[in-house]
């Protein structure tokens, strides 16, 4: 029998792995809060924990695929800051 709490519990430890990034406590809370204000019907930190550890996956495959348009993405976000 699909036990699904199992398969998320190997998802979430599979994903840490291959990341190579922890998000910290503060990390999480600064992403809870933001989406306090733009989703917050996911406003909490399993959430933000897993979308934090998505957008490092992300960023890497990006430059992976287009490394002049991560570099673009990288020069946006240092005018913006």
């Amino acid at each position: 029998m699909f036990n699904v709490k199992h398969y998320q519990k190997i998802t979430e430890c599979y994903t840490m792995h291959i990341s190579g990034y922890i998000p910290t406590d503060e990390d999480i809370a600064i992403i809870v809060q933001d989406l306090e204000r733009t989703d917050p019907r996911n406003a909490n930190p399993k959430y933000a924990r897993e979308m934090l550890i998505r957008m490092k996956l992300m960023y890497r495959e990006l430059g992976r695929i287009d490394e002049e348009l991560l570099r673009k993405e990288l020069e946006e976000f240092k005018s913006e800051s």
